[in-house]
């Protein structure tokens, strides 16, 4: 299998990323005094002038709210890494509501759009590579993956050559970034490692454990004798497919933990990102079941097997929510069998009551 060195990862995520039709760019060149300046301190992480072209573009009739929108972005209101990584979530999958007087003088609530999730041709794309970012400490990821100016992925890329160059390694760097750059991480969505020949992906705050590889590019095969990182990019990055899974497959949920020294337990936010079989699983099922219940459905929308552990709860969180989220359905009802009280038990107070 190809192998590559550090540099010949990073341009090839380039590569495989243009032919997706992302732009790319090198981080010093967009820096304050680079030859493309797009940032006027190394603090700063979004891009505004690209955030107030789209947003312009998307919310035609509000452009002069965009800057009070940018703002309320920008505006912390917790400590928590993952909860203001959910609040930034919720204002991107839903807009940012922004109040404003109308023309005849009453006040009301608009919510601004910063991506576009119906028509992925309107927003910007744009990797860039070595983009400095000044923190606690100075660090420069790999390449971040921007929508409309927005840093909605982290890859870090590790050098097959070096020794200390494994996929662990690529995600202890990710928990270095965590601690020197964290607002790297308020905005962000996913995030990849690679050691130029694994790949995987997760939340910016899971566990090791948690990052999985993406084995297939178009659902229908699992794609081997090419590399990792090229199927998981290709396979996660197309463009719409990128917007659905920011969408409509991560899932933040408030869950019980039990401290593993002091027994304690405690209540926190936990952010899970779909894994490949998860996302392909909930899309065709939500294609048969609208298929099932059209016109001409037979009722039937089939059965989706599963391995133990595989992760099936969260899969029926996701198909869930998305199937709900469609028009075609009419806002439908949705009603869950189990074969076991348990379960019943589990699934909602475990799975649905606390998710978000």
């Amino acid at each position: 299998m190809t192998t590559f060195n550090e540099s010949t990862v990073e341009n090839a995520a380039l590569d495989y990323l243009r032919a997706l039709g992302y732009s790319t760019a090198f981080g010093p060149n967009l820096a304050p005094g680079g030859s493309q300046p797009e940032r006027t301190s190394f603090e700063q992480i979004y891009l505004y002038d690209r955030i107030r072209e789209a947003a312009g573009r998307i919310n035609p009739e509000h452009r002069d709210l965009v800057d009070e929108a940018i703002k309320r972005l920008e505006r912390a209101e917790s400590q928590s890494e993952v909860s203001e990584n959910s609040r930034v979530h919720k204002l991107l999958i839903y807009g940012v509501p922004i109040e404003y007087r109308d023309s005849d003088g009453s006040v009301r609530t608009i919510s601004i759009k910063l991506i576009d999730f119906d028509n992925p041709a309107n927003n910007d794309w744009l990797a860039v590579n070595q983009f400095t970012i000044v923190g606690n400490k100075n660090r420069r990821p790999d390449v971040l993956v921007f929508v409309n100016g927005i840093p909605l992925a982290l890859l870090e890329l590790k050098n097959l050559a070096n020794e200390h160059a494994t996929l662990k390694n690529a995600w202890n760097q990710v928990q270095t970034y965590r601690k020197d750059i964290p607002a790297a991480f308020v905005p962000n969505a996913v995030t990849v490692i690679s050691d130029g020949i694994s790949a995987a992906m997760s939340s910016f705050a899971g566990g090791f454990e948690h990052y999985a590889p993406w084995k297939t590019i178009d659902g229908r095969e699992v794609v081997s004798g090419v590399p990792a990182l090229e199927v998981l990019i290709k396979g996660v990055f197309e463009q719409s497919r990128f917007l659905d899974i920011v969408k409509n497959f991560i899932v933040f949920s408030e869950e019980t933990v039990t401290d593993k020294k002091s027994g304690q337990k405690t209540t926190v936010l936990i952010k899970r990102v779909a894994k490949y079989h998860q996302y392909w699983a909930v899309n065709l099922a939500v294609e048969s079941t609208i298929e099932a219940a059209g016109p001409d459905g037979d009722r039937r929308g089939g059965v989706v097997w599963h391995t133990q552990g595989s992760g099936k709860s969260i899969e029926m969180l996701l198909y869930a929510a998305k199937i709900m989220r469609d028009e075609r359905m009419s806002n439908p009802t949705l009603v869950f069998l189990t074969d076991r009280n348990d379960l019943d038990d589990q699934l909602f107070g475990e799975v649905f009551a606390p998710a978000d």
